[in-house]
């Protein structure tokens, strides 16, 4: 299996690969606060334009200035801090030379990004403010200020990382005593639960070799996640690569549950549960008070009155109730809690079936992923790999009832085993089980099909051409594809905090009508005509319209026979009828008399909107009938 599975407890060492040097539980336990500290080399080397014209260290500025813009969105109570060594100026706590703390370790603010941004487009002069060292400066006193900053943060931190940048592969060339200290200092930031990320960037004509010192630096020599074992040496660090293994380092993965997984009464083992798919949405807005000396935001204090008494409501007098045969059930709070489970948080297995007795269609949700979790029980990483071998072997898949945690609903889900795929680029598909929730008997319906009808098979021939012609040859990949919403949303935000001019966004929605005009502009053309000469069925859609109108008029008798007491309709047949009725209303005053029914019927005669309340529907028919 993995070697990420290895328990870990005889050297007391971390034991899930993928969470590196922190546990999840040290990364939670201060509300998964994550730290981010950005070390940027400037030595000359990092001031030399690359092989695509193209500066270093305005590269790794653009990174951290990327990052902080993510965080404000994505997470703004984690912390960002820059510092620069190899500078001629020193400005840290600890007066070392050739290193200058830009910005502490703080939450990022648009001061902090205008900076950033200042040093970008050259607005604040590097060599003035900063300054080069022509290549002095000790790496072990770089490591010691960046322990320092961690340490004397005011606000409590979860998980701590150090994303060095640089193009210098063998710092400290021939001095033995300063190699040496650089990696003592490194191992205490390891020791203290700091994580270095090395982000390495090729000098021209030279690629960056780990090998020479930053194999003893980094923990296990290389980091678990990137594509950086062996083909290291092959990745050209242009700025939207670099750009792209920062982003993929700057989240963290947190698992989404740690529960038991039980497969028998006195058995059971710890596993972890990873969301692979969440829906990204805009943040909520806050109201703000802006007529003060200072924008406050608004604090809203909800309470609730009584309409019969004009008393307030305490959260106790509230009660939740079910309609049911025209009775209000009255349920407590805490009674509704209880209805909704069946036992604490866990996996409880039911049985096992062959993987073909799951079809596809039952996976109605996004699954999610298990993996063991040795913490919770010492062993467990034994016990998931052999139950995940095993059930690969026989080709099964197991039933289990799934709690995820307190105060939510028991579902069934599937677990589907998963064995490690490695390939010459490293690990494709991890170890582990996907769970897939399934559907409750309720759930499951029948889809009206029509198969009647058979279109010829010219105008069959004719789509086919059409579909190959337009086809996605690398297949849809999500990542390609971002919400344009959601970017215009946050450009916005960005050009309204930073003072910049509204900024387009890049809309890879948008059908590139030039290229599939020019692929398949004549096949849509002879589709079109072949589609002309075909005679379609009237009845075509017949059965699903049947079956709409059957649910309805099984609805309305089913209220009917509740008791539930309605005007009779009294609606003219014919639209000359309605619109009759409705201008003696109208000019008698009585439309607050009409149904609502009536109103929207006659609403689409005339072919007006007809959505909203009935006083909205009032309204258009007075508009209509004005002079």
């Amino acid at each position: 299996m993995s070697a990420s599975w290895r328990s870990n407890y005889d050297n007391n060492e971390e034991e899930d690969g993928d969470d590196g040097i922190v546990t999840d539980a040290q990364e939670t336990q201060w509300r998964s606060r994550d730290s981010i500290l950005f070390v940027i080399d400037c030595s000359p080397a990092m001031l030399q334009p690359a092989e695509d014209g193209e500066i270093p260290f305005y590269k790794a500025i653009k990174c951290a200035m990327t990052v902080q813009m993510n965080k404000i969105i994505s997470s703004d109570s984690d912390l960002v801090g820059i510092m620069l060594y190899g500078t001629k100026k020193s400005k840290n706590l600890t007066n070392f030379e050739n290193i200058y703390v830009l910005q502490d370790l703080d939450a990022p603010d648009v001061n902090k990004i205008q900076q950033l941004e200042g040093i970008d487009d050259r607005t604040i002069d590097f060599d003035e403010e900063f300054g080069t060292s022509d290549g002095k400066y000790t790496l072990g006193e770089v490591f010691w200020t960046a322990s320092n900053l961690f340490g004397s943060s005011a606000q409590r931190i979860g998980s701590k990382r150090m994303f060095l940048l640089t193009n210098e592969d063998d710092p400290h060339r021939g001095d033995i005593s300063l190699r040496s200290a650089s990696k003592v200092r490194a191992k205490d930031l390891q020791d203290f639960g700091i994580k270095i990320e090395l982000f390495d960037i090729d000098k021209p004509n030279e690629q960056f070799d780990r090998s020479l010192f930053y194999r003893d630096i980094l923990l296990g020599g290389f980091d678990d996640d990137e594509e950086e074992r062996e083909e290291a040496e092959n990745t050209n660090a242009k700025l939207g690569e670099l750009l792209q293994r920062v982003q993929r380092k700057e989240v963290k993965k947190r698992s989404l549950f740690n529960i038991p997984l039980k497969l028998g009464p006195g058995l059971e083992f710890g596993v972890k549960g990873y969301n692979l798919v969440m829906s990204q949405k805009k943040g909520t807005h806050r109201n703000v008070y802006t007529l003060g000396e200072a924008v406050r935001e608004v604090e809203t204090v909800t309470s609730w009155i009584c309409a019969d008494t004009t008393q307030y409501i305490t959260p106790t007098d509230l009660k939740y109730f079910w309609e049911f045969g025209g009775t209000k059930v009255v349920f407590t709070k805490e009674e509704v809690a209880a209805m909704k489970t069946f036992g604490p948080p866990g996996l409880a297995l039911i049985g096992f079936k062959d993987r073909e007795s799951v079809p596809m269609q039952l996976n109605i949700l996004h699954s999610m992923f298990l993996y063991p979790d040795e913490q919770s029980y010492e062993g467990s990483t034994r016990a998931f790999s052999s139950l995940l071998t095993a059930m690969a072997e026989m080709d099964k898949i197991a039933i289990c009832s799934f709690t995820q945690r307190k105060n939510y609903s028991t579902r069934l889900v599937a677990l589907i085993p998963q064995l490690e795929v490695v390939s010459e680029h490293g690990q494709e598909l991890p170890p582990g089980f996907q769970l897939i929730p399934l559907p409750w008997a309720d759930d499951l319906r029948p889809l009206p099909i029509q198969t009647d009808y058979r279109p010829p098979t010219e105008l069959i021939e004719s789509a086919k051409a059409i579909i190959s012609k337009l086809n996605m040859k690398k297949g849809f990949k999500p990542d390609n594809y971002e919400n344009p919403t959601l970017q215009k949303h946050y450009k916005v935000l960005q050009a309204t905090a930073l003072n910049q001019q509204d900024m387009d966004i890049d809309d890879k929605t948008l059908p590139k009508t030039k290229q599939m005009h020019e692929r398949a502009g004549a096949y849509i053309q002879n589709y079109k005509d072949v589609a002309g000469g075909v005679d379609l069925p009237v009845h075509e859609n017949a059965s699903v319209l049947t079956a709409s109108l059957k649910r309805a008029s099984q609805s309305q008798a089913s209220e009917a026979s509740q008791g539930s007491k309605r005007a009779k309709s009294t609606q003219p047949a014919d639209d000359d009828g309605l619109r009759q009725e409705m201008q003696e209303k109208y000019d008698n005053g009585e439309l607050k008399k009409a149904t609502v029914a009536t109103l929207k019927q006659f609403l689409v005669s005339v072919q007006r909107p007809h959505g909203g309340k009935k006083d909205e529907l009032i309204a258009q028919v007075e508009q209509y009938f004005a002079p």
